[in-house]
């Protein structure tokens, strides 16, 4: 075909990347340089060019071009020529070339390239959830390592379509918002010589070694997707079918029928414009219905982003925002009429606190019920003991340190600092005594994540006690080690089991998921603040370094709920005495969870009476409720 039978008119559009019209496709293209830059098609699946279309002269002031072209989009793919290089369409809504999921890549000029979605797609009145940031239990998760293990019982593993096969066993838990790590298109085989470091750093030299050890491996990994990718394009390797935009939308339309929320995770790279950012948001939550975004960058984006008017119904989790931006927003919650934005904070503040108490150290308990109770004005605030970056929750309660050697960076990647324990026993282990230690540790973990203030988020696969052999940073395995290891073994069986009991606590006690942090007052007068906390003595407890125990009384009154929940967490390594406050005329204790029990929570509660203190024994959990 020749270039001259494709019709070429001047186009008034000022939107970058490309739009598929009734009467032709509109490109559009910042240049970086003087010269006008030239549109470069392709028939579909081809790397030759087909055509050379200069863009005309802008219409504006600077380097943008736009023009609409006559052509059938579905046939077609493209990329652009700007200096004589060839560029792929930053903005490019599907990336074509990209090959299977690892497979060495084509690095030809050519090789990668933009296409078009051309398909309507059915959405069939879908809906978001809107789901408040109080009643969500987030699951952040890897499409392709959730569902790719044999054993994960689903047809089309490692897919947007094998997660949504999923959806009705994470409904089951109580999860109803998927967090999903980097699913926009990104390449996941680099080039090692890629990989550069300032002359003469120890990294370079790291880096040499490595390449000495394994000269035989031309790429590296990046299985995580964490880095510079094509934001606007759905990973097609990562679909079971060729059209991957179709099955992404299928995959939402599904989570919201069963009341789910489904939000993506971006890490954007430092050249990446805020007007950029702003656009595939936009470009994501109208095209694929998306309920929010999870995102990383530069410092300050967080606050960048919030002042867009994107997010009173869009969700935005970042690190931190600045209390200029908190402030603002917590006064719009309090106008009337005026629509506050829905931010949230996520950052490892949470992990760290409580992780150190779970170890047993020095001077945690106070930083801990602060974490326990935090739900800052102006945004919520995401909580999770694990995360993707880090130990699973089985390694750690099996590890005292980090075994990344696999990852071919002589154990140089990857924190030092874990705040884990090994319960006695570094790594795999039958003794009996020892694994029955980490369940209850594990059990504890997840209860001090599920019965705090503020949006619990877990990590896939902690429900059923995933392993990744003590790698704390996994970033570069696409293999068994990173996929979720479904063997339904009687262990995991009875941890999932608590998982979902507790989410189900957690949801039916509005107490433990206020919308507000709790003041530790008695603002109603009614003889009982929202929240106090208790040690050996009813009304007073030990904050100082040693300690290790602490009673937390909720109030039910103050959450349109009857009667009292107490939660008593000992960490230390022996028994402990918890005081018990004096209850109302007419009301008596019950026992209704024990994270040393095999079955933690009671079928049926145990009734104590109107005891005035219990013990609780070493390294447990217990809730109490005052009925």
């Amino acid at each position: 075909m020749k270039e001259k039978e494709f019709r070429i008119v001047t186009d008034g559009r000022n939107e970058p990347g490309t739009a598929v019209e009734r009467d032709g496709v509109h490109f559009g293209y910042y240049a970086s340089g003087a010269e006008r830059p030239e549109l470069l098609l392709y028939r579909k699946g081809s790397s030759e060019v087909e055509a050379r279309l200069p863009f005309p002269e802008p219409c504006a002031p600077g380097k943008f071009y736009s023009m609409k072209v006559k052509l059938r989009a579905s046939a077609y793919e493209y990329n652009f020529s700007d200096g004589g290089e060839v560029v792929v369409d930053p903005y490019a809504r599907r990336i074509a070339g990209r090959g299977a999921f690892g497979s060495i890549p084509d690095e030809g000029a050519h090789a990668v390239r933009g296409g078009f979605i051309t398909r309507q797609f059915d959405w069939e009145g879908d809906c978001r959830p809107q789901i408040p940031y109080e009643d969500v239990v987030a699951y952040q998760l890897h499409v392709r390592g959730f569902t790719k293990q044999r054993r994960s019982g689903v047809r089309r593993k490692g897919t947007y379509a094998g997660l949504a096969e999923k959806l009705p066993y994470l409904k089951s838990l109580g999860v109803n918002q998927l967090c999903l790590m980097p699913c926009y298109d990104f390449a996941e085989l680099r080039p090692v010589r890629e990989r550069k470091d300032p002359p003469g750093s120890q990294k370079e030299a790291q880096e040499q070694a490595f390449a000495q050890s394994a000269a035989k491996d031309a790429y590296r990994m990046n299985y995580w997707g964490y880095g510079p990718g094509f934001y606007f394009a759905p990973k097609a390797s990562c679909a079971a079918s060729k059209d991957e935009d179709v099955e992404f939308k299928s995959l939402v339309k599904a989570a919201h029928r069963l009341g789910m929320e489904v939000l993506m995770e971006f890490a954007f790279a430092e050249e990446a414009d805020i007007l950029m950012i702003g656009r595939c948001l936009l470009w994501w939550a109208a095209e694929y219905h998306v309920d929010g975004f999870a995102v990383v960058g530069r410092d300050g984006l967080g606050t960048e982003l919030a002042s867009l008017p994107l997010f009173g119904e869009l969700k935005l989790v970042c690190g931190w925002y600045s209390d200029q931006v908190l402030q603002r927003n917590a006064k719009r919650a309090k106008t009337k009429g005026c629509l506050p934005a829905q931010l949230a904070e996520s950052n490892d503040g949470f992990l760290i606190d409580c992780r150190r108490l779970l170890k047993g150290d020095e001077d945690a308990l106070e930083q801990f019920v602060w974490r326990q109770r935090r739900h800052p004005r102006g945004a919520a605030v995401v909580n999770y003991i694990t995360h993707h970056d880090g130990f699973t929750l089985a390694d750690l309660v099996s590890y005292d340190r980090k075994y990344n050697l696999e990852n071919g960076e002589q154990d140089q990647d990857g924190t030092d600092y874990n705040f884990s324990w090994n319960c006695g026993v570094e790594g795999p282990t039958k003794r009996k005594d020892i694994l029955r230690l980490r369940r209850r540790q594990q059990k504890n973990a997840l209860a001090m994540l599920l019965l705090a203030q503020g949006t619990p988020m877990l990590l896939a696969g902690d429900e059923f006690g995933n392993s990744q052999g003590g790698n704390n940073n996994p970033y570069c395995h696409d293999s068994e080690l990173t996929w979720l290891c479904w063997d339904g073994k009687k262990a995991a069986q009875e941890l999932t089991g608590f998982v979902r009991d507790a989410i189900a606590y957690r949801l039916a006690h509005r107490v433990l998921r206020q919308a507000a942090e709790p003041t530790c007052t008695d603002s109603r007068s009614g003889g009982y603040p929202d929240l106090s906390y208790h040690g050996d003595r009813a009304w007073y407890c030990e904050f100082d370094r040693v300690a290790r125990h602490v009673g937390c009384l909720y109030s039910g009154s103050y959450a349109g709920e009857k009667g009292f929940v107490y939660l008593a967490y000992n960490l230390y390594w022996n028994v402990q005495e918890f005081a018990l406050p004096l209850l109302p005329k007419g009301m008596e204790w019950y026992l209704v969870m024990d994270t040393g029990a095999e079955k933690s929570f009671l079928e049926e509660a145990t009734r104590l009476g109107r005891i005035k203190s219990f013990q609780v024994p070493d390294r447990t959990i217990m809730i109490l409720e005052g009925r």
